[in-house]
This record gives C-alpha cells, structure tokens and sequence, in this order.
C-alpha cells in the first residue's frame, strides 16, 4: 500500500468525505501539517471514531496511496474532549488550530510549534489557565516561531526608546509619540509590554503557571490578534469568537482632516 509513516500528530481540521470518510488536517512532530483520509470513521463503530476528531492527539500511522495519505491506526494519548463542555475553551481551542492551519506547511517542521499547540490544548482542556491567557501566551509565543516577533524595545522607525505608546505591525514593533504621525500604530500601555515580557520568560509546559488580569488579557489578545492578522494578510474567522468585532487599527498612519 505504499510508504507508511508514524509520527506524533494532533487533529487541527476535519471535513466530512463521502458517506462516511473524514478528510483530515494533521500537525505533526516530524512532518509538519499533514492531509490523509479516515475510512469510515464517522461509523461510530469505527476503530478510529476517535481519532478522527478534532483536537485529538495520538500517535498516527499513515499509509501513502497514488500519492495521497490515510490513516492506518492511531494510539490515542489525549482526546481533550473536555473542551466542548466550556465555550470558552473551545472557541479558543478552535482559534489555535485555525491559527496553526494557516501557518504550518507540509513536509516542513517550525520548531516548537508542535509542542506550543498541544500544551494550549492542555492548558485549556485541563482549566489550568484562564483561555485568554492561553491565547495571549499562544499568540505572542507563534509570533516568535514564525519571525514576526514585534520589537518592544525602541521605536522601530526612529530608534528612540522614549514615548513609546504605539504599536504598528506595518513597522513591526513600537512606535513613538513622534512617529505614529505619519506611520500610524494602536495605543499601547505598559500593561501590554509587561505581559508581552513576562509570558516571553515562560516555557510552553508551564503556561498553567501564567495569570493575567481578564480586562488585560482581553486588551493583550485582541492587539495580539490583529497584529497576527496582519503577518498572515487575511483575516481569521474564529477570530470574532474569541475577542468579537474589532477596529482595523494597524494599516497606515491615522487618517487627516483636509
């Protein structure tokens, strides 16, 4: 039947196939984000019912047929099916594998990616953190595998480590009171800064360890977002479950009166 592969994966998409077939999206340890189809599965008597849900985690066998991937066998290490009893969890669990969707690539592994989603999950499922504060240390924590990063130590325009009150993703940091006149940027506090230093210190494993104020959180998460958004140049869908409508704040200087 082909190639076969073994690799430590967690569901992020699934989408009904024929009758009774799932198409899954997968991201793995070893191979990055992977597609493969589940004979069967939505047979509640199927052997990988459970497999084939989202979020799942387990050891997945694949099998290579005409250039496409199937799933053989899978030995379940966590089904974090406690999230769908909390709307929260799950709304945020669903923005981490849409996130996680749009940015992982096939054949392609961004280091520590793999291990950032599934200790959100467990964050989440496990109620060891509040879920915008999983999504804010998720958030801030992508943005650092995939090189966007903001810079928060001085302006990224003029250099000036004063007034810094401003943040634009055009620029891709800080901006100063001076700057944001013609660049543009979003208000940022102190409080946002403090949190962006203070989850930059903390491992993925330890994300239960993490506490932020909900009013901070929320105002942290929704920045996060839209500097994410903006990286990515599209929007995210799951996006308004989490943080609702939202101003587009970071494209261009502020407008002017004529």
């Amino acid at each position: 039947m082909g190639d076969e592969r073994k690799t430590l994966a967690v569901v992020i998409r699934t989408a009904d196939y024929k009758d009774n077939d799932k198409m899954l999206t997968l991201l793995t340890k070893e191979y990055g984000r992977m597609s493969a189809n589940v004979r069967g599965a939505k047979k509640q008597t199927s052997k990988l019912f459970s497999a084939a849900s989202l979020f799942c985690c387990g050891d997945y066998i694949f099998y290579e047929k005409s250039g496409r991937f199937g799933v053989k066998g899978c030995d379940i290490r966590r089904t974090f099916f406690g999230l769908q009893n909390d709307y929260d969890a799950f709304s945020a669990a669903c923005f981490i594998a849409d996130a996680v969707d749009k940015t992982a690539l096939e054949d392609d592994v961004s280091p520590g990616l793999f291990s950032l989603t599934v200790h959100a999950l467990y964050a989440l499922d496990t109620k060891t953190a509040a879920p915008l504060t999983v999504l804010c240390y998720f958030l801030q924590r992508l943005l650092y595998i995939e090189g966007v990063y903001p810079n928060l130590s001085c302006c990224v325009v003029c250099g000036s480590k004063k007034s810094l009150s401003f943040l634009s993703a055009d620029c891709g940091g800080a901006v100063c009171e001076n700057c944001v006149k013609k660049h543009g940027g979003a208000p940022m506090n102190g409080e946002f800064v403090s949190a962006m230093r203070r989850m930059a210190g903390i491992p993925p494993k330890d994300i239960g360890t993490l506490s932020i104020e909900p009013k901070i959180s929320k105002s942290v998460c929704a920045m996060l977002i839209e500097y994410f958004e903006y990286m990515l140049q599209r929007p995210l869908k799951t996006a308004r479950f989490v943080c609702g409508d939202k101003r587009r704040i970071y494209q261009g200087a502020p407008e002017r009166n004529v």
